[in-house]
C-alpha cells in the first residue's frame, strides 16, 4: 500500500535541488484539465524527515517504516507522484544543463498573482530529455499530496555516507534518451514509406 501524505504546508520537505549531489528528475504527464487536478512525477528526490507532519503521517500509515531512520538521514524516493487538487496557474522555465544565462523557454499560465497566493516550487532534469532542466512554480489554493511506494526508496543515515553513495544513486537513476522509432527512424522510413513528391506526403507500405 502506497503512502499518501498531505504536504500542503510541508512542501519544503521535498528536496529536489541537488541535495548532496543527488540528481532529481521530473515528468509532467499529459493532463486534459489542469484546473481540476494536476499531477507530476518526481524521481530520485530526497524527502526530509525533519518535518513533523511528514513523520506523523508516515507513522500513522505504517508504524514500522521509519524504524532505524532519523531526521539527520536522507530518505531518497526512487519515484513519487505529487498531486495538486486544484491549480490556479503556473510558470515554467526550461534551460539547458549548465546554462548560466538565459533560457530556452518560459511560459506563464493563469490569472495574475493575488495577495496570499501559495506558490509551490519544484523542478529537476527532464525525465524524457535529461539534457533539459525544468523549473515549475505552481499556484495552488487547495490540498497538495505526495504518494510513493514504501518499497521504492533508499535510506542513507549520514551525509558522509550520502557522499560515498551519490555516484551510484545517480547512475541508477540516470536517464538516457531512447533510440528513435517509427517514422523518424531512417531505416524504418526507407523500408515502409514512399514519398509522393507531387502530393506532398509519404505513403506507408508494409
Amino acid at each position: 500500500m502506497n503512502f499518501l501524505i498531505d504536504i500542503t504546508k510541508s512542501f519544503g520537505a521535498i528536496d529536489f535541488d541537488n541535495a548532496g549531489g543527488v540528481i532529481s528528475y521530473i515528468n509532467i504527464p499529459p493532463t486534459e484539465n489542469i484546473h481540476n487536478s494536476f499531477q507530476l512525477e518526481i524521481f530520485n528526490v530526497v524527502l526530509n524527515l525533519i518535518d513533523e507532519p511528514i513523520v506523523s503521517s508516515i507513522k500513522l500509515q505504517n508504524s514500522k517504516f521509519l524504524d532505524n531512520m532519523d531526521e539527520d538521514g536522507f530518505l531518497i524516493l526512487k519515484k513519487a507522484i505529487i498531486t495538486f487538487e486544484k491549480m490556479k496557474g503556473h510558470e515554467k522555465l526550461i534551460r539547458l544543463l549548465n546554462q548560466d544565462k538565459g533560457y530556452l523557454t518560459h511560459e506563464s499560465y493563469g490569472p495574475k498573482l493575488a495577495n496570499d497566493d501559495r506558490i509551490y516550487d519544484v523542478g529537476g532534469r527532464s525525465f524524457s530529455t535529461p539534457q533539459l532542466l525544468i523549473n515549475l512554480a505552481i499556484i495552488s489554493p487547495k490540498k497538495v499530496t505526495i504518494e510513493f511506494s514504501p518499497s521504492n526508496h533508499t535510506y542513507i543515515a549520514t551525509y558522509e555516507e550520502l557522499q560515498n553513495s551519490v555516484k551510484l544513486l545517480n547512475l541508477q537513476a540516470n536517464r538516457v534518451q531512447p533510440p528513435i522509432q517509427g517514422i523518424f527512424d531512417t531505416t524504418y522510413s526507407n523500408m515502409h514509406t514512399v514519398s509522393d513528391f507531387d502530393a506532398g506526403y509519404r505513403v506507408y507500405k508494409q
